[in-house]
């Protein structure tokens, strides 16, 4: 056969689907599981309608007239879900809790992300009768896994779970950890078939398509060229396609690209990016409105603002866009399937080190839409034949097995103290997965885990004493009390802010410079506004000098604070944020930052977060944080 012949082949039966849905077994299932009472761990491809297991048991439950949680680890997937289920279930029956956003929070569906729940968890004010743990593979996060283990460990046998993931290849190690912590075993569900099944090819610089496993030598391509590539997906009739790219400014050139091409349908895109445009004012001026109108493509990654990504989801997810340029976020979660899925090698190989198996099919998994696709593509761009092997290792990959990645914070020492006592507290830390999955390992796996966390417990514990939050019998002081109410990964540097005075007289506008100082995220390049951190800094010290005492890692927030030019990256960042409060004009921060639109929307919203925290406090001091913090939600920021 000649490559056209190879290519026909290859593509035989795609067509549209039937419009009509029906359930499948595994979704009947789990269910059906639910209603009995079981916890449940699903585990399906993307795009096989995990969520409608939970839309249908949440619909029962609001009947009933009981309560729901949605979590999920994203507060871009939060807010997805949060529109998904109001127009489902109503406006008046959904609430949404983020670190920035409350809505409707006595609803009795509430979607938020997973860190809301594990502080009521703390808190003991109430625990929900029902909880969805979407993409439940974040329990091995580096970051923030410890979340995941803190709700299941935390929350009490009436409970009811279901988890919810796509890439999970050791379930059966969850499903027992989760049987020892909460005392029965819960229901594994698992479904290894695709609704739409997905074949793996490569577009070749001739326009063919070829099976990933049938190719065996070129053509391969020189470089990346967006028009001519969905042109020729186009010709195939394998539009809409997502491109995954390897950085954000690949993105933004490929759809820059488009500029000139034209493509049917944009009076219904301009209709609709119209209507979006009334509920997201900046929507109008972004330099790639008319070419999303025009030609139908469109970015989508982080640098850009929640608007915009919100904007090309809703465009995607109603046929109306050819094309998405987009790097990895778009395949951690959102729920934005196209017929095809196009990586180019350049994106295999990775920035800095080739794909993870995870990540790779997380990304081939958003091929096929169930309900339109009878077949979803996932295409490779070769450069050379040692990206065919690499593409063919990864297609043959599993995901790596979720591991723990459990860590002692100095917010989870003060609620465990305060509401389980010492004794208490080193019991449930011995009921964390990273124990269960070394004792599997053999006795001195299980001793040794049990040791580290205790160690390092212990060690967090004496710095808390040593600066008056804990008292040498391992009670929490009058202090520890309401510094427990901060559960943030800089806690320790919040709460010995407002305790040493370092607040106190501080302007709403210097304020928000602080929070920004506190929020890891990335820093400008210059400074916008003269502030100045000395309380700061010195309160860095003191924590610093007292880990090193006590033998733990230092915080990474020090070396931020130190200068090793003019100014530190905290002040650089809280600079920004001072000079938005006082009124900075927002393309005037972008252009003197150097920061994305998406990184600059991020450290504000990172920085409300901090002042969220300082806000809900029981203290005088802490009044004028809301203040900061509604400064912070002008447009395009609190669209």
């Amino acid at each position: 056969m000649n490559l056209e012949e190879i290519t026909q082949n290859f593509l035989r039966g795609m067509g549209e689907a039937e419009e009509e849905f029906r359930p499948s077994p595994f979704q009947l299932q789990a269910l059906h599981l639910l209603r009995e009472g079981k916890d449940v761990v699903v585990v399906a491809p993307t795009g096989s309608g995990k969520t409608w297991i939970a839309q249908e048991f949440i619909r029962e439950k609001l009947a009933r007239g009981e309560g729901c949680w949605y979590t999920t680890p994203l507060k871009a997937l939060s807010n997805q879900k949060f529109d998904f289920f109001r127009r489902l279930f109503g406006e008046e029956r959904v609430g949404l809790l983020t670190g920035e956003r409350r809505e409707n929070p006595g609803a009795p569906l509430i979607v938020a992300t997973t860190e809301i729940l594990r502080n009521l968890l703390y808190s003991g004010r109430g625990t929900p009768e029902f909880v969805v743990l979407d993409e439940a593979h974040y329990l091995s996060d580096p970051e923030r896994g410890v979340t995941w283990e803190e709700v299941l460990i935390l929350s009490p046998p009436s409970v009811q779970f279901l988890l919810l993931s796509a890439t999970i290849s050791n379930p059966q190690d969850i499903c027992g950890w989760m049987a020892s912590v909460r005392g029965k075993e819960p229901e594994l569900v698992r479904c290894e078939e695709r609704p739409v099944p997905l074949r793996m090819g490569v577009l070749t610089s001739t326009g063919h398509v070829l099976a990933l496993h049938d190719m065996p030598r070129g053509p391969f391509f020189g470089s990346f060229e967006p028009v001519w590539a969905v042109e020729a997906l186009e010709r195939r009739s394998l539009l809409p396609a997502i491109f995954f790219l390897p950085t954000r400014r690949e993105c933004d050139r490929a759809a820059w690209s488009f500029r000139g091409s034209t493509a049917s349908g944009a009076d219904e895109r301009e209709e609709i990016f119209g209507a979006l445009a009334a509920e997201y004012p900046s929507l109008r001026s972004h330099p790639l409105a008319r070419i999303i109108i025009s030609a139908g493509v469109a970015p989508h990654h982080a640098g850009h603002l929640t608007s915009w990504k919100i904007a090309v989801e809703r465009m995607l997810s109603m046929g109306l866009l050819r094309a998405v340029f987009s790097t990895s976020t778009l395949a951690a979660g959102l729920d934005v399937p196209a017929r095809t899925v196009v990586l180019p090698e350049r994106t295999l190989r990775g920035v800095l080190q080739p794909l993870t198996p995870l990540e790779f099919h997380q990304m081939t998994g958003r091929a096929g839409r169930r309900g339109k696709d009878r077949v979803g593509f996932a295409l490779v761009l070769l450069s050379s034949r040692k990206g065919l092997s690499l593409a063919r290792r990864l297609s043959a990959s599993e995901p790596e097995e979720l591991r723990s990645a459990f860590k002692v914070q100095y917010y989870q020492v003060l609620n465990l103290l305060g509401r389980y006592g010492y004794g208490g507290a080193l019991e449930l830390l011995g009921k964390s997965l990273l124990v269960y999955q070394r004792a599997k390992m053999g006795r001195r796996g299980e001793k040794r885990a049990r040791r580290e966390l205790e160690e390092e417990f212990r060690r967090r514990c004496g710095v808390l004493a040593e600066l008056g939050y804990v008292s040498r019998d391992g009670e929490l002081t009058q202090d520890g009390e309401w510094a427990r109410e901060v559960r943030h990964i800089n806690s320790i540097f919040i709460i010995e802010s407002v305790r040493s005075g370092i607040l106190d007289g501080l302007s709403t506008a210097e304020l928000c410079g602080w929070a920004a100082a506190l929020s890891g995220e990335k820093a400008p390049r210059s400074m916008v506004t003269r502030v100045n951190l000395p309380g700061l800094l010195s309160v860095a010290k003191r924590v610093a000098k007292l880990e090193r005492r006590w033998r733990l890692e230092p915080s990474p927030l020090l070396p931020e604070l130190m200068r090793e030019g003019r100014w530190s990256l905290a002040e650089m960042r809280a600079s920004l944020l001072k000079a938005w409060a006082e009124g900075a004009s927002w393309w005037f921060l972008v252009g003197r930052s150097g920061l994305e639109e998406g990184d600059l929307q991020r450290l504000i919203l990172q920085s409300a977060e901090v002042l969220r925290q300082v806000e809900d406090l029981p203290l005088p001091a802490c009044r004028t944080a809301g203040e900061a913090r509604e400064r912070l939600f002008r447009p395009p920021v609190g669209e």
